[in-house]
């Protein structure tokens, strides 16, 4: 009788203690809604785990980078479409200085509205991003890409370094511009190369002085410039597109690891509320039959 009533002592103990540790266990699971509180709850959930929160981090990296390219693009979109008109309307201006009915007071004024738009033109050449740095500088993304020298000519202080940035499987984007990518120079008949805001200086001052033939010249050229900004505004709005389809890529692969990562880690309270409430139950059923059996004795033995 002895040994069989230790016995029966310690497998109710036992059997409490388990269903402790287990209703403590589904507690623990409730407060932080997790399957896994540690990875020796179950190690193959937890290395799953760890790789897919590796993974969703990598894809919300790419998708920052992407999303300040994207922002880059539409500021220089804004910048270069501005430039487009006002290079539209300096080309209007050419056309009305190069008539033969305007008079050298006419062709001042006219110069005078030119140039006014050719220093609009310099300071959408110094746009700057969200975060400050100049779009048309190259990788000299804190120098102002274009400057006014002290004989009034404008320079280029940007450089012409070109960064690129991934944007799908074996596919970049260009990061970051150059001035003199986006400005190009002018290439007239002769084959003589002059940049662009020479050119417009040089296009301006035959305006200013009445030099038809050079106000032809000038002509040709913005005809040019609007070309090459036009390219750029093309290259710049499908990069874009390449950006935002990769977004759309990798905003999808993020919402499907999320959901696998989901579906190991989080925890379904339904089932957890179900799964408590039987461990209750049997906690009490167990503690019940251990009241009853600590009240045992050899005298209730012989009584009976």
């Amino acid at each position: 009788m002895k040994v069989s009533t230790s016995y029966l002592f310690d497998r109710a103990t036992e059997r409490m203690s388990n269903l402790q540790n287990q209703l403590a266990t589904t507690q623990a699971q409730m407060a932080v809604s997790k399957q896994i509180i540690s990875p020796s709850d179950s190690p193959d959930k937890a290395a799953a785990i760890q790789r897919l929160k590796g993974e969703v981090q990598r894809q919300d990296s790419h998708t920052r980078a992407l999303e300040v390219a994207q922002q880059r693009y539409k500021a220089e979109e804004i910048a270069l479409q501005s430039g487009n008109d006002i290079l539209i309307r300096l080309k209007e201006l050419g056309i009305q200085a190069a008539n033969d009915t305007y008079g050298p007071s006419e062709r001042q004024a006219l110069a005078t509205e030119m140039r006014a738009l050719r220093d609009q033109l310099v300071s959408l050449g110094n746009t700057r991003d969200d975060n400050g740095n100049y779009l048309f500088s190259g990788t000299r993304v804190n120098t102002p890409a274009f400057v006014q020298n002290a004989q009034g000519k404008i320079e280029y202080l940007g450089d012409q370094t070109q960064t690129r940035i991934p944007a799908g499987v074996e596919r970049t984007v260009q990061f970051t511009r150059s001035g003199t990518d986006v400005f190009q120079r002018v290439v007239r008949s002769d084959q003589s190369s002059i940049g662009f805001f020479d050119a417009l200086d040089q296009a301006i001052d035959a305006v200013q002085n009445s030099q038809t033939g050079k106000i032809q010249q000038g002509i040709a050229d913005l005809d040019q410039m609007h070309q090459g900004l036009t390219l750029a505004i093309a290259q710049t709005g499908s990069d874009q597109q390449v950006v935002q389809s990769q977004l759309d890529v990798l905003a999808e692969t993020t919402l499907r690891l999320k959901s696998t990562l989901s579906q190991i880690e989080d925890l379904d309270y339904a089932e957890a509320v179900t799964r408590m409430n039987k461990q209750v139950m049997a906690m009490e059923a167990a503690m019940g039959s251990f009241s009853k059996i600590s009240g045992l004795s050899l005298f209730d033995y012989i009584r009976g």
